[in-house]
């Protein structure tokens, strides 16, 4: 029963705000120890979220059609339901992985294929977080897979989501389901958003190649001399919204801008600060049918010299710290209490 409830009720979730802005951003970059790599999740209703831990060799762990897989290194992130199964997370070589929504455009095989892995997208995403070491094993796996709308039965079903990687050494990849196959993309950028394919994002960049971190001082103007107003002229344009165009172009200036020589902390809180930039304030995204607000749920941020994974919340933004190391003794899958809320 593996990521059946959760794959039921994202199904829903996503009937619910299909044709909306649905919001995911992830980044990942350098700092001079390591790398760092996070997201945000925002969504129309609240998600009953847990920090997860699943301990390596965990039998049974991801489910397919034909057989079931162990995972094979321990992995610590986010799951929703008490189900174990991952939105995002790191796993103990240092592999980071971000599962985001992608309405509209993802599809998926309508029957098995033989010599194939077959599955649904979530074990899907669990099988490479908790099976690969670093993004060319994933390259090489993401291959065999044949990703299913329906598994095994009408619960087990895909929803439309792509995914985000990016191992030790920070190399990225995307990978995008396109008739059941797992579309294969490089990320130098460091981004991923949702709708539409990484390649236009990519294209679209070309829209705002004059961003630059840069002051603009001043400018002549059929020969009258022209000074900025204040800080930030170089950045005139950026765009603000909440599209994933939007920001994707927003992040990935920031994560080009970012200095690689960051110690730890800096990174870490770099990372958070970037994302940031998407957090969506109480009623400024409204389903215009429905009348819910989508609002930014969780930020998280991984690290790969401490294996850590820390988090923030809506009603919580103190940066909650949990390191995979605590619990590599484990033996069976951990639920690891978080505090959503605090008092002020």
């Amino acid at each position: 029963m593996i990521t059946r409830v959760l794959e039921s009720l994202v199904e829903v979730l996503l009937k619910r705000i299909r044709g909306e802005i649905v919001m995911c951003t992830t980044i990942g970059f350098s700092y001079k120890e390591g790398i760092v790599f996070g997201r945000t999740l925002e969504v129309g209703m609240p998600l009953d979220n847990h920090i997860l831990f699943v301990p390596k060799n965990l039998e049974g762990f991801i489910q397919t059609v034909e057989t079931d897989f162990s995972s094979k290194y321990a992995v610590l992130g986010t799951g929703f339901f008490n189900q174990p199964s991952f939105g995002d997370g790191i796993n103990e070589m240092g592999l980071m992985g971000s599962n985001n929504l992608y309405p509209g455009y993802a599809s998926f095989a309508t029957r098995p294929v033989e010599d194939k892995i077959n599955l649904t997208i979530a074990p899907a995403f669990n099988y490479l977080l908790s099976r690969c070491k670093n993004v060319e094993e994933i390259r090489v796996e993401s291959k065999k897979m044949n990703i299913l709308a329906e598994g095994k039965s009408k619960d087990d079903v895909s929803t439309e989501q792509h995914f985000f990687f990016m191992d030790a050494e920070g190399n990225g990849i995307v990978l995008q389901p396109n008739d059941g196959q797992l579309l294969i993309h490089d990320n130098p950028y460091g981004v991923l958003t949702n709708a539409p394919e990484f390649p236009w994002h990519v294209t679209n960049l070309r829209n705002y190649i004059h961003l630059h971190p840069e002051n603009v001082q001043q400018n002549i103007m059929n020969g009258v001399s022209l000074s900025k107003f204040g800080e930030g002229s170089g950045m005139v344009g950026l765009p603000g919204d909440f599209t994933p165009p939007s920001r994707f172009i927003r992040a990935a200036s920031f994560v080009s801008a970012t200095p690689k020589d960051l110690e730890r902390n800096e990174a870490i809180l770099q990372g958070f600060r970037i994302l940031s930039q998407a957090d969506i304030p109480t009623g400024a995204v409204i389903n215009p049918i429905e009348r819910h607000r989508d609002e930014t749920l969780y930020t998280s941020i991984m690290d790969t010299k401490k294996k850590a994974y820390f988090i923030k919340f809506h009603d919580n933004i103190n940066i909650q710290p949990f390191y995979l190391d605590e619990y590599k003794d484990e033996k069976e899958v951990v639920f690891l209490n978080i505090e959503k809320t605090m008092n002020l």
